[in-house]
């Protein structure tokens, strides 16, 4: 847990066994090589590349914002393309 004093890190981690578009997005009180390296054992064939990275004392409250922005884009991007069949529109 974060609190106004300690730094730490939101990452974006990309892994060549996932799909182009999948990313792992977290955060962490120890630097993200560390904790890269944590996650190559869990039942992930090929190892994590980091793609970026944010240090900050706000790491908890970023790491929340981040997975809120990527779903609100993601929401977004498939009732914009699908949304004729979402919603179809009613004559009156």
């Amino acid at each position: 847990m974060s609190n106004g004093n300690s730094q730490g890190y939101v990452y974006i981690l990309t892994n060549p066994s996932f799909r182009e578009d999948w990313v792992k997005i977290g955060k962490s009180s120890r630097p993200v090589d560390v904790r890269s390296k944590e996650l190559d054992n869990t039942a992930v064939p090929l190892p994590f590349e980091i793609y970026a990275t944010l240090k900050t004392v706000k790491y908890n409250e970023v790491e929340k914002l981040v997975h809120k922005s990527i779903l609100h884009t993601m929401l977004y991007s498939i009732l914009t393309t699908h949304e004729k069949s979402i919603f179809p529109r009613r004559q009156i």
